[in-house]
């Protein structure tokens, strides 16, 4: 029988006192890095049109934005201190907790998210690395729940990821064979239910068909006539 009972709030585990495991700390310099080579194509773009529009030979159009040069540069100069300040930031608030049903990633500044992936949902999993995660030693873990789309959770140490890979890829595996011992041992007990009901039910039919036949055969079975006396002469 389903039975749903209601946990006391007081009863709920508190986020603050699980063991949230940091990212790599390389993982800063990462990202302060791959930020710096795109603002550095932002800024090597800046710098041609600057030059272009101070040495006369641009068109009018370059000549146009000459005017908004203070403004580029001071974009340029704004994108490339966040680029170096907010990794410093936001890592630290990034973490990961490994239980034993379900593993949780948090993120977020200014607005922070918890996510929960359970293992009994997760189909596989893998990790991945670009050039400059290599470059730090990092790698990203990637996992798939049915249903949804994958969530990564990135910055963490090459070794740690592929560990991480393969004790989701285990426990995967062992949620699947308790759900399908589960389902056998419901069907198992099914069928011994089935079996009972059937079993009471043919004995009650058979009892019943037995006392039907006692019955028709106590009314079709002939009356014995007593015997008439001999007619005696006058």
């Amino acid at each position: 029988m389903f039975v749903n009972p209601e946990v006391p709030a007081d009863a709920l585990p508190a986020a603050d006192d699980l063991d949230w495991q940091p990212l790599h700390p390389c993982f800063v310099r990462r990202l302060q890095a791959g930020a710096l080579l795109r603002i550095g194509v932002l800024a090597a773009a800046a710098g041609a049109i600057h030059f272009l529009a101070t040495s006369g030979d641009g068109g009018p159009v370059i000549r146009a934005v000459a005017g908004l040069l203070t403004a580029m540069w001071a974009v340029v100069a704004v994108l490339s201190a966040s680029a170096l300040i907010w990794p410093v930031i936001a890592v630290p608030r990034r973490g990961y907790v490994v239980r034993e049903k379900d593993i949780l990633h948090r993120s977020g500044v200014l607005w922070r998210s918890v996510q929960a992936v359970p293992f009994n949902r997760v189909q596989h999993t893998k990790t991945d690395s670009g050039p400059l995660d290599r470059r730090f030693g990092l790698a990203n873990l990637s996992v798939f729940p049915a249903g949804a789309g994958g969530h990564k959770i990135r910055g963490l140490g090459a070794d740690t990821a592929e560990e991480l890979r393969v004790y989701v890829s285990a426990r995967i595996e062992a949620e699947t064979a308790t759900e399908i011992e589960t389902e056998t041992e419901k069907g198992a007990e099914t069928e011994v239910e089935t079996g009972a009901e059937t079993g009471v039910e043919a004995e009650t039919e058979t009892g019943a068909e037995t006392e039907i036949e006692a019955e028709t055969g106590a009314k079709t079975e002939p009356e014995t006539q007593p015997d008439e006396p001999a007619d005696e002469g006058c």
